[in-house]
C-alpha cells in the first residue's frame, strides 16, 4: 500500500471549497485540518503509487484556493 501526505497552505475563505474538492479524489484517505505553518494535511492511499502521484501532481494544482504543497511519500 502506497501512502503520501500533502501539507497544504490554503486562501482561508475558500478553505472549506477546497476540502470539499478535495475529497472527491479517489486516492484521498483523509483531510484534516491543522493548526501551525499549514492549514490542512491531506493523506492519499492506494495500491498504485502511479495513482497517487497523479492526482497530486495533476489533480491537487487544479483546486483553486491552495496557495502551496509539501508532500512527503511514505516510504515504509
Amino acid at each position: 500500500m502506497s501512502e503520501a501526505y500533502v501539507l497544504l497552505n490554503v486562501n482561508y475563505k475558500k478553505q472549506s471549497s477546497v476540502i470539499d474538492q478535495i475529497k472527491l479524489l479517489s486516492t484521498v484517505k483523509a483531510v484534516k485540518s491543522v493548526y501551525g505553518i499549514y492549514d490542512l494535511v491531506v493523506i492519499f492511499e492506494s495500491d498504485n503509487l502511479q495513482q497517487v502521484k497523479s492526482e497530486i501532481d495533476e489533480k491537487l494544482p487544479l483546486i483553486d484556493g491552495i496557495e502551496n504543497m509539501t508532500t512527503l511519500i511514505s516510504v515504509s
